[in-house]
C-alpha cells in the first residue's frame, strides 16, 4: 500500500520552504528599498538629481493620504495587512470581509493649523464571503482670510480650502486564506469659488501565507484620473482689438493645467508573535502582532512604518507606531567671513538671512564669505536641533471593543507626534449590529 502521506509530504515541505523565502525576501527589501530612496536637500528644500527625485506638491487630492481611523493612525500607518471592519476602506478594502454583521464607523481628527478631516463607513455583509461598503471621507482647512494685489491685508472675506470622497466598496473572501477587494470614489476638492472633481479606485488584497502566522496585505489607491480645477474667479475681461473703440469686451475662462492624483502603492506584512494566528504562543485570550509596512506615493519617495498591537480577549487594544522616511537628509555648508581691503561689496553690511536687520555676524563693510566646511543632518533636526522634537516619529494609542446587549461598541483613540507641527488627537467610534 502506498500512503499518500509520504507522497504529499516533500511537495508541502518545498511549498513551505518557498514561502518562507517570499517572506525573507519582503522583510529584506522593505528596509533596503527604503535606503535605496534617499532623497538630498539642501537648506532651501532643493532636490538634487540622483538616485531619487521627489514629486512633492505636483498632484492634487492630497487629503486621500490622511490617516483615517484612529486604530491605524496609533500604528503609525502599519496598518495595510491588519486594516478590518469600514475603517480598511481607508487603507485595503479586502479588509471589510472580516465583517460579520453591519458595522458603522467614524472618526474625526483634529490636525495641525486648524485643519479637520473625518471619516464615515458602513459596511454589510450579503452572503456568500461578499461584503459592500460604503464611505465618505471630508477634510477642511478652517477659515482662512481673502488677500488680492489691491487688498493684500485682507479684504474682509474668508474661504476655505476642502475635500470630499464618497465611495462604494465590494470584497469577496476568495478561500479561507485570501481575500480580495475594490471600491470606486467620486473625489471632489474645493479652494475658494474653485473646485476640481474626478474618479479613482482602490484594489486591495489579502493574503494568508499559512506559516508562522504571517498575513500579506497589499492595495493600490487612488488608481484614476487627474482634474484640473474650474470656477467663476478664472473669468477674465479679453478685448478682441483694443484698436476699434466698437469692439466688444469678450469674457473668457482661464484654463489650469491638470493635476494627476496621489496613487499609492500599500504593501504590509502582519506576524502574530502571540496568540492569533501564532504558532508559538497560541492563546484565546492575548494577541501580540508585529507589524511592517511600506507605502510609496506618487508624490514622495518611499516611506514605511513599524507597529505593535496587544490584544487582551479580543476586548482591550494597546498599541504603538513609528514612521520610517518621513523625513530627508539635508546638507548644510558652514562660512567664514574673512575681511580685508580686497573685495568692496558696495554695501555697509550683507544681509545673509534676509531679515532686514544688521546682526552681529553682518556687520562689516568689506569682506568676503569663505566655505570652511560642510555637514548633513535631516529636515527638522538641521532647523531645530536634534533633541527638541525627539519622539516626532512615534504614535500611541488604545482600543475598547464592548459586546452590550448584542451591540458591539467600539472605541479609539491615537496620540500621534507631528514634531514641528505638533500633537495629533483622533478619536474614533464604532457600532456593530
Amino acid at each position: 500500500m502506498i500512503n499518500s502521506n509520504v507522497l504529499y509530504a516533500p511537495a508541502r515541505t518545498a511549498k513551505t520552504k518557498n514561502s518562507i523565502k517570499l517572506v525573507l525576501i519582503l522583510m529584506l527589501l522593505i528596509p533596503s528599498l527604503m535606503q535605496a530612496q534617499d532623497t538630498r536637500q539642501d537648506s532651501l528644500n532643493t532636490v538634487y538629481p540622483g538616485d531619487d527625485f521627489s514629486k512633492v506638491a505636483t498632484s492634487i487630492g492630497q487629503f486621500l493620504k490622511l490617516e483615517y481611523g484612529a486604530a491605524g493612525a496609533a500604528l503609525g500607518g502599519a496598518y495595510t495587512a491588519l486594516a478590518h471592519g469600514p475603517q480598511a476602506m481607508a487603507w485595503n478594502p479586502a479588509g471589510i470581509t472580516t465583517t460579520v454583521g453591519p458595522e458603522l464607523y467614524m472618526s474625526n481628527n483634529e490636525l495641525y493649523a486648524g485643519i479637520t478631516n473625518s471619516y464615515l463607513g458602513f459596511t454589510v455583509p450579503i452572503g456568500g464571503g461578499n461584503t459592500l461598503g460604503i464611505v465618505a471621507q471630508y477634510m477642511n482647512s478652517g477659515d482662512m482670510e481673502v488677500t488680492t494685489l489691491d487688498f493684500p491685508d485682507g479684504t474682509g472675506e474668508q474661504f476655505q480650502a476642502t475635500g470630499l470622497a464618497l465611495g462604494m466598496a465590494f470584497a469577496r473572501r476568495l478561500t479561507d486564506r485570501l481575500s480580495v477587494g475594490v471600491s470606486a470614489k467620486m473625489i471632489r476638492e474645493t479652494i475658494y469659488r474653485e473646485s476640481a472633481s474626478t474618479f479613482a479606485f482602490d484594489v486591495g488584497s489579502n493574503f494568508d501565507l499559512g506559516i508562522y502566522g504571517l498575513v500579506l496585505g497589499m492595495s493600490i489607491q487612488n488608481f484614476g484620473v487627474g482634474s484640473r480645477f474650474d470656477g467663476p474667479d478664472l473669468n477674465q475681461p479679453l478685448d478682441v482689438n483694443d484698436e476699434f473703440q466698437s469692439s466688444p469686451e469678450l469674457t473668457t475662462r482661464l484654463l489650469t493645467e491638470e493635476w494627476p492624483l496621489p496613487l499609492v502603492f500599500r504593501a504590509g506584512l502582519r506576524m502574530d508573535i502571540m496568540g492569533g494566528k501564532s504558532p508559538w504562543l497560541p492563546t484565546p485570550v492575548h494577541r501580540l502582532s508585529l507589524l511592517l509596512d511600506a507605502n510609496d506615493p506618487f508624490d514622495a519617495v518611499l516611506r514605511g512604518a513599524i507597529g505593535l498591537e496587544y490584544s487582551f480577549d479580543d476586548m482591550l487594544f494597546l498599541r504603538g507606531g513609528y514612521k520610517l522616511k518621513y523625513e530627508w537628509p539635508v546638507e548644510y555648508e558652514e562660512y567664514e567671513y574673512v575681511l580685508n581691503g580686497e573685495y568692496d561689496l558696495g554695501e555697509p553690511y550683507i544681509d545673509w538671512n534676509d531679515n532686514g536687520i544688521r546682526d552681529a555676524n553682518e556687520d562689516f563693510e568689506d569682506g568676503l564669505a569663505v566655505k570652511t566646511a560642510e555637514f548633513s543632518s535631516s529636515s527638522w533636526d538641521s532647523y531645530y536641533g536634534s533633541d527638541k522634537y525627539s519622539l516626532r516619529r512615534f504614535s500611541i494609542g488604545a482600543g475598547l471593543n464592548y459586546n452590550l446587549y448584542g451591540t458591539k461598541l467600539l472605541f479609539d483613540y491615537s496620540y500621534s507626534n507631528y514634531g514641528i507641527l505638533g500633537m495629533v488627537q483622533q478619536v474614533s467610534v464604532g457600532f456593530g449590529f
